[in-house]
């Protein structure tokens, strides 16, 4: 217990390596004990809460590391909640475990759930605290049932990282707005703004102008560099003196 605190503690530390580091430790923490009832608040509420937390103000020192907290996000709501676990080191799909046959509102137990390094184990029962962190930070009741539809129906960790991107936006702007000031703009706590921001990345512009309608090439012009060169029959009569 006093381990996973101190994770979540250094998961807040404001250093994008340090950071970087632990969330592989919180994948290895999930995989070993996640499916444990004594860990689901720890997990599911402090843990969650820091994760969400770190994306949601956008701090400057995060840029760079944001999929990897996302992906800790992930992790944690589709084995609390969802009944799915990932590959070791939160990758690949959300592999989905079935309902109990004896009892529909609780999930069958992966087969691997005591060896972490196949994947680990799932909470059978699924817990309320990662819905709450979501109803925290402005998300009706209606959204979060809608939000775990479509994630139990798109598995892909592209996919399910996509939603927790979108649903974690909406939420950064509200804040943004909520605290009406503009904080500064030098210190690594600060904001980050919309050009550095993993969230407001789809309404970016891209910076590469487009091509030209007409693309020429090296080749292209050498090709008609050639075509135009004078026939070497045409040259002068002394080039032909010995034929």
């Amino acid at each position: 217990g006093s381990l996973v605190v101190t994770v979540i503690q250094c998961l807040e530390y404001p250093d994008a390596y340090t950071c970087r580091r632990c969330t592989r430790i919180v994948h290895r923490i999930l995989e070993s004990v996640a499916w444990l009832d004594k860990y689901t608040e720890l997990l599911g509420y402090r843990l969650l809460s820091a994760a969400v937390k770190a994306i949601v103000t956008e701090p400057k020192w995060m840029v760079g590391t944001e999929w990897d907290m996302i992906n800790v996000i992930r992790d944690v709501y589709d084995r609390l909640v969802l009944g799915q676990y990932l590959l070791p080191g939160g990758q690949g799909p959300g592999l989905q475990m079935s309902r109990d046959s004896a009892n529909s509102m609780m999930f069958e137990q992966t087969k691997v759930a005591d060896q972490p390094l196949l994947g680990g184990g799932i909470l059978t029962a699924t817990s309320d605290f990662p819905r709450r962190i979501l109803m925290e930070i402005g998300m009706s009741r209606e959204e979060v049932v809608a939000t775990e539809k479509t994630l139990s129906e798109k598995r892909s960790a592209k996919e399910q990282k996509d939603v927790f991107r979108d649903l974690l936006r909406v939420a950064a702007d509200k804040t943004k707005q909520a605290e009406g000031v503009n904080r500064g703009d030098n210190g690594v706590l600060d904001r980050a703004g919309a050009e550095e921001s993993l969230l407001h990345g789809k309404l970016r512009q891209p910076t590469v102008s487009a091509l030209p309608e007409k693309l020429v090439t090296y080749s292209m012009m050498k090709k008609k560099e050639g075509s135009n060169s004078p026939d070497p029959a045409d040259g002068p009569w002394h080039g032909n003196i010995f034929d």
